[in-house]
């Protein structure tokens, strides 16, 4: 089995075959089974539970201590064009973390579990205003609540603002309830509690081997030929030329001998001149519109053309595609040269340029495709020769980036790669790795493609500017081209900074969820361009490593990051540490001498005023006793008083009850468990604190620069919330990109609100990276059918996070959205 085989193998779910048993059939049932499965009506007491397990229904269930909604499957094909759901029946496997194997169909939204470390549906609280207005997209929805102590529940209702004799009214009917549940151990949650300071730990790990690997013993197992290739550093020596990844001399040359031009093989020190020109101006190639005649007719007028302009130069040979590659029905060899025709520019002692005409027009048009721009940047010399049938000009390499290259607009000084790189070749500059790679990438783009034979034709195109090659492969995809040559290049790990790049949504974008080849190109093109927090490409300094190019498109297998994952269906209840002032020692003192000062007066009040009744008094003064009788009575009496005087301030400590339980609830927080805990939607923050701590003190706040709709304060860096959130329906919101969805981000440990946009709810943030005095996050969404977490967006968080993040080992990260993951 090859290489191929085994990866058609990988991509295929594991589906348990049943045999055959057509032979056995009856004919009737043998005419059914080629006609297809029929459905069976089944008992009608099991139809009920066949509707549930709908996971498109739209309708409300429980499960697991939750009431949630299932989405609906119309409002889910209309949102994700093109992809309806597909209710196959078709089970995919998984392996988790500790290599438990289990096999599922695709359902919603689902997420991988920090406590069973296994994958469940997802379950995303919104908020009331979201849950009435708009249907959720593939996964499931519970009402937005908070998880506070029921003693603090019931003193806030009671302290609630209004009128006064209500509010004592109030007071007057929970003190009971409150000292109940007071007395019981689960009532003094305001004690300090130890807690993990970690986030939640995101228990994942992917078994797939990556297509291209950064280390060899990381690839698939197969034959030593399919490892070089699979290997981004392969090193394979062989004899075979197609195989040699960088030649010295050129392979075939056309030279000069007795008169006559001939193809020879043995080319060591032959001066030659490099042949450069257009399919456009010279259609030397057959096709539908080109004859064969045409053709032939095209090759002879350059090849008589290119010798009368070598011997011109001083030269007796040359070298031109047509002739000195091997033809299309040696594929391997002919790519093969295609892609080492950097190096016979560089040998060449000119490069001619063959044109009909030295007009603007035809310069402009020979500089406008892709693989002429190698051609003239790697030139031996700083002169290209420029010729027409009648005469011959010479043109820098800095005057081709204004004569010969156009830019598009270029009105931006800081945006013209083919003049940036024209003087990085001219040595008026000298380019780092990491831009040479980026712009070079961006002056090819902007090139024409003629005659393209795969997807990664550019970046075996930009191969010719650095200095490690690759082995080429057909099956590669432009991302994974050029990842490959990122990796097999010291290229300033330029595939780990783009994972922390948020690069703006692509304005060509027409339907985000069915994007087209070159829409899906702009994730490498973008990062020569600042992103949406204003960084450059440089500015990040990665905390990840790429272990791999997965099989999959736009996908990599990430190493050493941290993740943390984040909790969607319900708020935790908070476990923080406090300052213990003297308010709190008060109010500690009222609860707790309320139960004793009442049990006391109610002790002296029963006993004393049982004995008042059954005792009898007289003026003889008992045995030993040197006071008479009449004492006993003003005893007790005395004694009775006091209990009632007791009585009375533990109904009066009693009344500032709930103001005690807010006061032990509250104050400064000195430390919290940190949590990450997410919903659909947006809410003012005061009423967040109020659903998440039960009351508002200002413990929460918004980040200052966590995400593009953060606002900050003029005078100081603190964050400031947003007008349009805390007065909603008086102020615009802010336009989303198409198929975007606000959701809130709630960093426990840090008491900080974030908003960000997203197709989906990520449940997983892997921090990737670091920049500008704060870490990079990636937000992903998890998906169960091949086990890869999907990019969503990017958020900026304290670099303290990044103590309290647990390392990860190999996880799949995929670039793009998985479109068809509803299919």
């Amino acid at each position: 089995m090859g290489k191929d085989d085994i990866e058609s193998l990988s991509k295929t779910p594991n589906v348990q075959a049943k045999p055959s048993s057509t032979s056995t059939m009856s004919a009737e049932k043998h005419q059914q089974a080629l006609v297809g499965p029929t459905k069976r009506k089944g008992n009608p007491k099991w139809a009920f539970w066949r509707r549930n397990k709908d996971p498109y229904s739209g309708k409300r269930y429980f499960d697991a201590g939750y009431w949630y909604r299932r989405p609906q499957r119309e409002y889910i094909e209309k949102e994700f064009q093109g992809f309806p759901i597909v209710d196959d029946e078709t089970e995919y496997s998984h392996r988790d973390i500790y290599g438990r194997v289990t096999t599922q169909k695709k359902d919603v939204l689902q997420y991988i579990s920090p406590t069973e470390s296994t994958p469940r549906p997802l379950l995303v609280q919104a908020t009331p205003e979201v849950m009435k207005n708009q249907p959720a997209g593939d996964w499931r929805r519970v009402k937005l609540d908070g998880k506070v102590p029921t003693v603090l529940k019931i003193s806030e209702w009671a302290l609630a603002q209004g009128n006064s004799c209500l509010r004592w009214l109030r007071i007057i009917l929970v003190v009971p309830a409150i000292l109940i549940l007071l007395s019981l151990p689960l009532g003094k949650a305001w004690d300090d509690t130890e807690f993990d300071d970690s986030y939640t730990e995101f228990p994942n790990y992917t078994w797939d081997y990556p297509k291209h690997a950064r280390n060899r013993l990381d690839c698939r197992p197969s034959n030593e030929r399919n490892a070089g290739n699979a290997s981004v550093h392969s090193g394979t020596r062989s004899s075979d030329v197609s195989t040699k990844i960088r030649l010295l001399r050129p392979r075939l040359l056309v030279v000069l001998r007795n008169d006559k031009w001939e193809l020879i093989s043995d080319t060591s020190r032959i001066p030659y001149a490099f042949i450069s020109f257009t399919a456009s101006h010279f259609p030397f190639r057959p096709s539908k519109t080109v004859s064969v005649e045409k053709a032939v007719s095209a090759q002879n007028t350059l090849e008589e053309f290119a010798q009368r302009k070598t011997l011109e130069a001083g030269l007796e040979a040359y070298w031109i595609d047509f002739r000195c590659c091997a033809p299309n029905e040696e594929a391997e060899l002919h790519t093969a040269d295609v892609h080492r025709m950097c190096d016979v520019i560089r040998s060449a002692d000119h490069v001619l340029v063959l044109l009909p005409e030295l007009s603007r027009q035809r310069k402009l048009e020979w500089g406008a495709r892709m693989w002429t721009l190698p051609e003239a940047l790697l030139a031996r010399r700083q002169e290209i020769l420029f010729c027409s049938p009648t005469e011959t000009t010479t043109i820098s390499k800095l005057a081709m980036a204004d004569q010969v290259w156009d830019d598009g607009d270029a009105s931006d000084g800081d945006h013209q790669p083919t003049r940036v790189l024209a003087e990085h070749y001219s040595g008026v500059l000298s380019l780092g790795r990491l831009e040479l790679f980026t712009i070079g990438l961006e002056a090819l783009a902007n090139r024409q493609q003629n005659g393209t034979f795969y997807q990664g034709d550019i970046a075996y195109a930009l191969m010719g500017l650095l200095h490690n090659r690759i082995q080429h492969d057909r099956s590669d995809t432009l991302f994974q081209s050029l990842a490959k040559l990122s990796l097999a290049n010291d290229s300033d790990r330029l595939i780990e900074r783009m994972v922390c790049m948020f690069p703006p949504p692509s304005p060509m974008a027409q339907n985000p969820y069915n994007p087209s080849h070159q829409e899906q190109e702009n994730l490498f093109l973008s990062l020569t361009a600042p992103d949406q927090y204003h960084t450059q490409l440089w500015d990040i300094e990665p905390l990840c490593q790429v272990a791999g190019v997965a099989v999959q498109d736009q996908t990599l297998i990430l190493d050493s990051c941290r993740g943390v994952s984040i909790r969607w269906k319900a708020f935790p209840q908070m476990k923080y540490k406090r300052s213990y002032g003297f308010r709190k020692l008060i109010a500690e003192i009222v609860l707790r001498s309320g139960a004793f000062w009442s049990g006391l007066g109610l002790g002296l009040i029963i006993k004393y005023a049982w004995d008042f009744n059954n005792k009898t008094y007289s003026d003889e003064p008992k045995f030993g006793a040197n006071f008479p009788n009449t004492d006993d009575w003003s005893t007790d009496v005395g004694l009775i008083f006091l209990g009632v005087v007791a009585v009375i301030f533990a109904f009066l400590l009693s009344l500032g009850a709930p103001a005690a339980v807010r006061r032990l609830y509250g104050g400064r927080v000195m430390q919290s468990a940190p949590w990450l805990v997410g919903f659909e939607g947006v809410m003012p923050a005061k009423d967040l604190e109020v659903l998440i701590f039960g009351n508002c003190e200002g413990r929460l706040t918004y980040d200052p620069s966590s995400t593009p709709f953060c606002e900050r304060d003029p005078a100081e860096r603190i964050g400031v919330e947003p007008l349009w959130i805390s007065s909603p329906g008086k102020y615009p919101r802010p336009a989303l990109p198409q198929g975007h969805r606000l959701f809130t981000l709630i960093d426990t440990g840090s008491l900080t609100i974030s908003v960000f946009s997203a197709r989906r709810p990520p449940s997983v943030a892997l921090v990737c990276g670091r920049e500008g005095g704060m870490l990079r996050a990636v937000l992903c969404h998890y998906e169960r059918s091949d086990n890869c977490l999907y990019k969503e967006t990017v958020v900026r968080m304290d670099s303290v996070t990044l103590n309290q993040a647990k390392g990860l080992s190999w996880v799949k990260v995929g670039l793009g959205d998985n479109w068809g993951r509803l299919g």
